[in-house]
C-alpha cells in the first residue's frame, strides 16, 4: 500500500520518499516518509529480475512454477547472504497480495535481526570482565549443548 514517490542522491541513490496509496493507487497527501536507501529495485513484469541478488552473493535455485531462477531463501525471506532479505517477484512470481505479505515478513525479520545484534552486543559487554567471564563461558556451553541437541545428538 506504498510506493516510491521520489529518490534522492547526487551520484547515486541516498534516500527515497515513500507515500501511502489509496484503494485506487493514488498517493495520499501527508503520508510521505523519507528513508535512507542505496538501491531502488522495481518489479516490471512476471519474470523475476534476480541479477542483483546473484551479484550480491545470494545462492540461486530453479523453480519453474515460480518463474525460473530465484534466490534461495528461508521462511523469514533471508537469502544465503544473511544481510539480504527478499520479497515479491524476486522470491518467485505469485499474487501481489503475497508479495506485500512477504515484504512485511522480510521487514520484520530484518528489523528483529538488527535488534537481536544490538541486544547480544550489550549482553556480551555485561558478561565481560572479572565477574562476567565465567558466566559467559557457561552460556557458551549451554548454547553448544543446544546446538548439539538440535542436530539430534543425545545427552550432549
Amino acid at each position: 500500500s506504498h510506493t516510491v514517490q521520489r529518490a534522492f542522491g547526487t551520484d547515486g541513490v541516498e534516500a527515497v520518499e515513500l507515500v501511502e496509496l489509496d484503494d485506487h493507487f493514488k498517493p495520499i497527501p501527508g503520508t510521505e516518509k523519507r528513508l535512507e536507501a542505496d538501491t531502488v529495485c522495481m518489479a516490471v513484469g512476471l519474470t523475476p529480475m534476480t541479477e542483483l541478488a546473484s551479484l550480491g552473493g545470494c545462492g540461486m535455485t530453479i523453480s519453474p512454477s515460480l518463474g525460473g531462477v530465484v534466490p534461495m531463501h528461508d521462511c523469514d525471506m533471508r537469502t544465503t547472504n544473511s544481510n539480504v532479505f527478499i520479497a515479491g517477484d524476486i522470491s518467485g512470481v505469485e499474487e501481489a497480495s503475497t508479495a506485500m505479505e512477504e515484504g512485511r515478513l522480510a521487514g520484520v525479520a530484518a528489523a528483529a535481526d538488527k535488534r537481536k545484534e544490538e541486544i547480544r552486543s550489550r549482553l556480551k559487554l555485561l558478561r565481560s570482565g572479572q565477574f562476567g567471564a565465567k558466566r559467559a563461558e557457561a552460556k557458551e556451553k549451554i548454547e553448544e549443548a543446544y546446538a548439539q541437541w538440535k542436530k539430534g545428538v543425545e545427552n550432549p
